[in-house]
């Protein structure tokens, strides 16, 4: 019982491990023919994969899952949107 009570806090940090992962392979070195479109989908579903983590971790009985949750979200999805807004304003730079 006690496994599946924290779920979504084993699911945010396996998001969290891949969010990192994909932050520093996915840029020009590893992938010198990357479109920043395609980089920009992968940043997105990743971010909506944290949100509806965070949703998944709001509905949780437990309280200190439903702190953790709020914390995680405000240090991962808000940077990573943040970066998500950079780089589309980078991509309507580059190609205006």
């Amino acid at each position: 019982m006690t496994k599946r009570h924290y779920a979504p806090l084993y699911t945010k940090l396996a998001l969290f491990l891949v969010t990192l992962l994909t932050l520093f392979t996915l840029n020009g070195r590893m992938f010198p023919n990357l479109d920043l479109l395609t980089a920009i989908w992968v940043y997105l579903a990743l971010d909506l994969a944290l949100l509806a983590t965070l949703i998944w971790g709001l509905f949780s009985k437990d309280k200190f899952v439903k702190v953790f949750t709020l914390v995680a979200y405000i240090g991962l999805i808000v940077p990573l949107s943040i970066w998500i807004f950079l780089l589309l304003l980078a991509n309507g730079i580059s190609e205006a």
